[in-house]
């Protein structure tokens, strides 16, 4: 697993990818050590988005209402 902490973010604080189960998490500010995961089919294509993203709040949201970032059933 894989974490990348979000320095230009005002609602993103950490981002973690989890290669072996297709899951991405995204720990929001005002929980910064809870992980919310989802499920991506392309987990090196959505990294590199949010690495070269003007905000990342705004593609993490664009990428769940358009299934790149799909919810997990628990």
């Amino acid at each position: 697993m894989e974490i990348l902490e979000i320095q230009n973010s005002s609602a993103v604080k950490k981002v973690c990818f989890n290669y072996d189960e297709n899951q991405v998490g995204v720990a929001y500010t005002y929980k910064q050590d809870n992980f919310y995961f989802f499920g991506c089919n392309d987990i090196e294509d959505f990294k590199s988005k949010i690495t070269s993203a003007e905000s990342v709040g705004k593609l993490i949201s664009q990428s769940k209402k358009n299934g790149t970032l799909q919810s997990l059933d628990i």
